[in-house]
């Protein structure tokens, strides 16, 4: 308890004060044993240029010295680096909110030591059957990742599903709500993100997305542990304006180094370059502070990431239930806690 409360007075700090981001985002790897048509990341040419595990030790160093309260590691697989668990390790005893993103494929073989170091697990799981390791492109990925989430549950590991929802998995929401009821994990649900060149073909349209979250919204009124907001579910069927907060709360930096936009749909020019300039030289930099203003005057994404943490960063969201008995932003940041 001690931790989250050093946590949401950092996060105060951060809102309030300094306006710098909370989550240092890292792709570790470009590497992946998956080929998902849904994702573009393992056809990126800078998987042979990865930080050294020294440069990712500093670049947390300095992020603790800057106030950032946690570490969301993904890739790529992250767990195809040799040295993952070390850097899971190191971001755990800087005392980072630590996350990771997996397919599920080593989860067996590392459960002990994730549920040591991790302070939730995210397992990429689009479908309950073996049409998952058709989605993914790696025969077997299905029954690696749900033996992988049982025996992480069994190490006490905290665990939440990732689905994506696609052309590809039309009708995976009533059939993942209640895997993940069976499982004992909570879910999160997400329309596919985008990424031209690669998989417009399979993204969903709008009357498709409306209709998956009609489904997803019926699975939380029935008790399901769905993980997404009330607010988030109505943004889906009724689009509204928000505020992007995303460049306030994430820092991506990539596997090579440099700093990007997290998922965004206006832009994706190099930021920085953490193998050139500090984490704080580039937080004081003019691209820095021009891709706040660029994304704060923009609603483009309709990602869970983006949207719930813009809503959650938002005054006018935050005030607005502050005083309800039923304060779904108070409850969505204790199931992503509690998980």
């Amino acid at each position: 308890m001690r931790k989250y409360l050093g946590i949401g007075g950092r996060y105060a700090i951060s809102r309030f004060w300094t306006h710098n981001p909370i989550f240092l985002t890292h792709s570790v790897t470009a590497k992946c044993n998956c080929r998902c048509q849904i994702c573009d990341v393992w056809r990126r040419q800078t998987a042979d240029n990865e930080l050294a595990t020294d440069e990712v030790f500093r670049m947390l160093d300095e992020a603790k010295r800057l106030n950032f309260v946690g570490y969301i590691a993904f890739g790529g697989e992250p767990l195809m680096r040799p040295d993952m668990l070390d850097i899971l390790a190191h971001a755990h005893d800087l005392r980072f909110y630590t996350s990771i993103i997996t397919n599920g494929t080593y989860l067996l073989q590392y459960a002990e030591k994730i549920a040591k170091t991790v302070d939730l697990t995210w397992v990429s799981l689009d479908y309950d059957s073996k049409h998952h390791d058709t989605m993914r492109a790696h025969p077997g990925v299905y029954e690696k990742a749900l033996k992988g989430i049982k025996d992480l549950r069994r190490a006490g590991g905290r665990i939440a599903i990732n689905c994506v929802v696609s052309q590809l998995n039309l009708d995976a929401v009533p059939k993942m709500g209640k895997l993940a009821q069976k499982l004992g994990t909570r879910i999160a649900f997400d329309p596919m993100e985008i990424f031209h060149g690669c998989n417009e073909q399979i993204a969903l349209t709008f009357n498709q997305r409306k209709q998956m979250f009609s489904q997803v919204a019926q699975l939380k009124e029935k008790g399901y542990p769905v993980l997404n907001s009330k607010e988030y579910i109505r943004f889906n069927q009724r689009p509204q304006h928000y505020n992007c907060a995303q460049p306030r709360i994430f820092l991506k930096v990539y596997e090579d180094g440099k700093i990007k936009p997290f998922w965004c749909q206006k832009t994706n020019e190099i930021l920085g370059d953490l193998r050139k300039q500090s984490l704080s030289d580039f937080l004081h930099s003019p691209s820095y502070e021009k891709f706040r203003k660029t994304a704060w005057d923009c609603c483009l994404c309709k990602n869970s990431c983006q949207v719930e943490t813009s809503m959650f960063y938002s005054i006018k969201h935050f005030l607005m239930r502050l005083f309800q008995v039923n304060n779904s932003i108070l409850k969505f940041t204790l199931d992503y806690a509690s998980s």
